[in-house]
């Protein structure tokens, strides 16, 4: 299995795993200060982590 670095389609990320940790993952992820990360959850793409969106605006401490 690749590691998420190396899961891209021509530069663009994708996700393979299908599970409620991944998904819940892509759009919260408390681990880190990036707002756009690459998908985890089936898809391709990136997603929006809205934990990191939360605490840059100023509504999470």
């Amino acid at each position: 299995m690749k590691n998420q670095d190396e899961k891209n389609f021509w530069g663009i990320p994708y996700g393979t795993e299908i599970s409620t940790e991944a998904f819940v993952k892509d759009v919260w992820d408390p681990t880190t200060d990036e707002i756009i990360t690459p998908k985890n959850f089936l898809g391709l793409g990136w997603g929006v982590n809205l934990h990191a969106l939360g605490k840059r605006v100023g509504l999470i401490r």
